[in-house]
């Protein structure tokens, strides 16, 4: 019974961290990168023992976190923060991610600089390299040699109370996820 009730607990924190599961046209990596954001927003305390402390970096590119000092960044920064309020899907966010992280992945550029998409009134987030939500998720919050730690701040502002994700191929670092946040 015990199990039964804390498992009933974790799937009710879960769907409540996972505003974009029932959206149709989202894929199951950014599904999940808006979970895994949401899920550190709404528990930093539990995020860092759950998904942060045995996380080293990815099968893909090995242990290169190992030693980061912005993973233990962090790691202190969760472990004092207060929780914020969880992020909404939203539409706007989505399609203009959408079209950003096409024109990147056809490019193969990075960075923030947009040709033929709208240049929207949103804060932004560009992943490169990762093939999972976690993945994508982490590597916007540890912001391993970042030095202004943009892309956590972002992630992580209470101000902001919607969110749009878009995965696309991207030429030169096989995938490219750009993360939408607005009020």
């Amino acid at each position: 019974l015990h199990l039964s009730i804390r498992r009933q607990r974790q799937m009710c924190i879960r769907d409540r961290a996972n505003t974009g599961n029932e959206i149709s046209y989202l894929t199951q990596v950014e599904k999940e990168t808006i979970l895994y954001i949401n899920l550190c927003r709404l528990f930093p305390v539990e995020f860092v023992k759950n998904e942060v402390l045995n996380y080293y970096g990815t099968k893909k590119y090995g242990d290169y976190l190992k030693d980061s000092k912005y993973r233990k960044s962090l790691i202190e920064h969760l472990n004092s923060m207060e929780a914020v309020s969880v992020l909404s899907f939203d539409s706007a966010c989505y399609k203009n991610a959408k079209c950003f992280a096409k024109e990147q992945g056809e490019a193969g550029t990075t960075g923030h600089q947009r040709i033929k998409c709208f240049d929207g009134n949103f804060a932004e987030c560009c992943s490169y390299g990762m093939d999972t939500g976690k993945d994508i998720a982490l590597q916007l919050l540890i912001d391993d040699k970042v030095q202004s730690l943009g892309h956590r701040k972002i992630c992580l502002d209470k101000s902001y109370s919607k969110i749009g994700v878009s995965v696309n191929s991207h030429k030169k670092w096989d995938i490219c996820a750009v993360v939408n946040f607005i009020w």
